[in-house]
């Protein structure tokens, strides 16, 4: 066993999103610090794309803006009976350009050591202990993710095909929710996020019950949906799947414990869209900015300033899976982008919505089918594991 015992500025355990977005805050607020960032995996942030509204990201842009990312004006979606084109500008980075950007970021004072395949066995306040050594740090974040949610749970399953192809893409911009699709197993739409004119990523994602993927029907439904779109001939560059939770419990408190947890460790994801990046990129921004012995007091805050929205996300996401038959979702989520205002649809996804936005998500046209008693049953559920 090598031992080690190293001082850092940053220790950062986990090697996904959240410590690329810690990474990159620090490099802004505090160019001269050092940076362990340390992974059990063997590479650093998996295979993964990230997306926001460029509206989420408001107060963290000048930072964040230095990450290599695709950019559109704006983006579509399509439910039965209604297209719409939504003008808020939207964005993704690649899990893939995002390391390259981190491992590369070394600049004169500024420096990231990044450790893959090793184990983490204690974290404490001011060091960590792991399977190569002991590290110390002026301030430890855990940046990994959360495996057990109380108070029930639903999925955000998704299968990906990035392709390439031999004619244009008919579409510039990008399509967030083609739901002109089968939807026995809950809410089920297409997520198209054309690169290039040639390069194109299709996400077959459902909002279920359960988590199981099936992948083989996955690849059929985008291939289906490729015929129609006269794509005939089309290159596999890659594949991406996942599973992301979707909690119904309102007890969790982001923020509030005694260490300083980000992603989804600490709670910092939007719970009604499964969107990771604004919440972690506002825990790194505060983190990276305040004094270390301010850091757990300013987390906390930031917390208590979206209780309203955490709370209110999950009860959603019991209305969701409770109260609507699987079939029938679709509409929640047509009458969403249909009837709210752009500046509405804009505070729910930067998880800056406020009581009179939530009082307009709620009151409208209910779904048909409702099952008002499975509802209210739901409250009498045990903890369900992800």
């Amino acid at each position: 066993m090598i031992v080690e015992s190293e001082k850092f500025d940053f220790i950062l355990v986990g090697g996904g999103l959240q410590a690329g977005l810690m990474a990159s805050a620090i490099k802004h607020y505090k160019p001269a610090s050092k940076i362990l960032i340390v992974e059990k995996d063997q590479h650093l942030f998996g295979n993964h794309t990230w997306s926001f509204h460029r509206s989420d990201v408001a107060t963290e842009w000048e930072w964040i803006s230095k990450i290599p990312m695709s950019t559109w004006p704006g983006y579509a979606v399509n439910f039965p009976g209604n297209f719409k084109r939504v003008d808020i500008p939207y964005c993704s980075i690649s899990s893939t350009e995002f390391g390259e950007f981190i491992v590369c970021s070394q600049t004169p004072g500024f420096h990231v050591e990044i450790k893959t395949g090793v184990t983490v066995h204690e974290l404490a306040a001011d060091h960590i202990t792991t399977s190569n050594g002991r590290f110390d740090g002026q301030t430890i974040v855990d940046c990994r993710g959360r495996s057990t949610f109380e108070g029930g749970i639903g999925y955000q399953k998704f299968f990906g095909l990035e392709i390439s192809l031999r004619d244009d893409w008919p579409d510039s911009l990008p399509t967030l929710m083609e739901a002109n699709i089968d939807q026995s197993d809950g809410f089920r739409f297409l997520y198209i996020l054309p690169f290039e004119r040639r390069r194109v990523l299709i996400e077959d994602t459902c909002f279920s019950e359960n988590s199981q993927l099936n992948v083989a029907e996955s690849q059929e439904v985008i291939g289906r949906y490729l015929r129609q779109k006269q794509v005939p001939h089309w290159d596999v560059i890659r594949k991406e799947q996942g599973c992301l939770p979707m909690p119904f419990a309102s007890e969790f408190r982001p923020g509030l414990t005694n260490e300083l947890a980000g992603g989804y460790a600490g709670g910092w994801y939007h719970a009604a869209t499964g969107f990771s990046f604004p919440l972690s990129a506002k825990f790194a921004d505060i983190v990276a900015s305040s004094p270390p012995e301010k850091a757990k007091e300013n987390i906390r805050a930031l917390a208590i300033k979206n209780r309203f929205q955490g709370t209110f996300s999950r009860f959603l996401n019991r209305l969701l899976f409770h109260l609507v038959p699987p079939k029938k979702r679709f509409e929640i989520f047509r009458r969403f982008y249909t009837k709210l205002p752009k500046q509405t649809i804009e505070r729910f996804y930067a998880h800056a919505f406020t009581k009179t936005d939530a009082c307009r998500i709620l009151i409208g046209a209910p779904p048909s089918g409702l099952t008002p008693i499975k509802f209210l049953k739901s409250y009498k559920e045990k903890t369900c594991q992800f």
